[in-house]
């Protein structure tokens, strides 16, 4: 990866960090974000399942979700970026 693209994403993360809010996902939708999707949180959901399902990993969930501090708890109904 070159240094542009590390510093797009490392501008990204910080943008996210800015505007996310509340342990377990954010309550708000969050807006769109060069790289990554907004997604909700659905009743049965967990880190482990949207991480599978998104051929990604809990650690990079959390390192782009600052608000997400806790691997076991998401919020149903709150919203999170996956990397796209």
């Amino acid at each position: 990866m070159d240094n542009t693209m590390e510093n797009t994403t490392e501008l990204n993360l910080n943008e996210m960090e800015e505007i996310s809010g509340g342990a377990g996902g954010s309550r708000k939708v969050l807006p769109a974000v060069a790289g990554f999707r907004v997604y909700k949180i659905v009743p049965g959901d967990n880190l482990t399942k949207i991480a599978r399902r998104n051929k990604t990993t809990v650690k990079r969930l959390m390192e782009i979700n600052p608000d997400i501090t806790n691997r076991n708890f998401i919020r149903s109904g709150f919203y999170m970026y996956i990397p796209d």
